[in-house]
């Protein structure tokens, strides 16, 4: 996929995206015309996957101590992190969510040059903090990532077994989704949302509630998804 560039004051250019508004030094349109456009070269950005959705990347090249800048871009083609100028090189951005993003980043000296790579976000690779509070009876812990846009992960602990229940609400306080019913073991357990309903149809963006009952104990989570 062709991918066009506009250039920064000091680097390279942000694709135009409906999550992020376009840095401030960007042009209004999309691609590069005239003079100052930065040219592509293979090999000058590599990335290391963090943890918490966080990327590492390192653009080669560079004069020492000059600005270097990058963006991370979705499968739809949509910024959702991005970084317009800085000297620490390696930076980091962050991702919203788990799947397969493009990297663009360079900078201007030397001279005009930029790079792009592809990284993969999986569960298995994220660090998802591990819940060290199991003093009562159970506990819901924070769902990560929250925001979260296609799914989120969801922990729970019991110091012994019970049955457990946890659904989903939205906002409103009506069923959406009915996540686990059942006898489950003392321990921390971890569940994952997708965003669907009982009928598997993908809900749309919002505050939810999510509801742990076990016998006459009841918690709810707040949880954002947003598209």
């Amino acid at each position: 996929m062709q991918i066009k560039l506009m250039t920064f004051t000091i680097s390279l250019l942000i694709i135009s995206s409906a999550f992020l508004a376009n840095p401030s030094r960007n042009g209004a349109t999309p691609g590069c015309s005239g003079g100052g456009c930065h040219s592509l070269q293979d090999g000058i950005v590599s990335a290391n996957i963090l943890n918490n959705l966080q990327i590492e990347i390192t653009v080669t090249g560079v004069t020492a101590n000059r600005d270097v800048a990058g963006e991370l871009v979705d499968i739809n083609g949509n910024v959702v992190d991005f970084n317009n100028g800085t000297t620490t090189n390696p930076f980091t951005l962050t991702a919203p969510q788990t799947g397969l993003y493009r990297i663009n980043a360079g900078y201007r000296n030397p001279n005009l040059r930029w790079d792009s790579t592809m990284v993969e976000l999986t569960t298995t690779i994220l660090d998802i903090p591990t819940p060290t509070n199991t003093r009562s009876t159970f506990e819901l812990y924070p769902n990560h990532p929250n925001p979260f846009n296609s799914e989120t992960m969801i922990r729970f602990s019991l110091t012994k077994n019970a049955d457990v229940e946890i659904e989903i609400f939205n906002i409103n306080g009506q069923h959406v989704r009915s996540l686990a019913q059942g006898r489950y073991a003392a321990g921390i357990h971890t569940l994952r949302w997708d965003g669907r309903d009982d009928r598997e149809t993908l809900v749309s963006s919002g505050i939810y509630l999510c509801q742990i009952k076990s016998g006459e104990n009841r918690i709810v989570r707040r949880m954002t998804l947003s598209k």
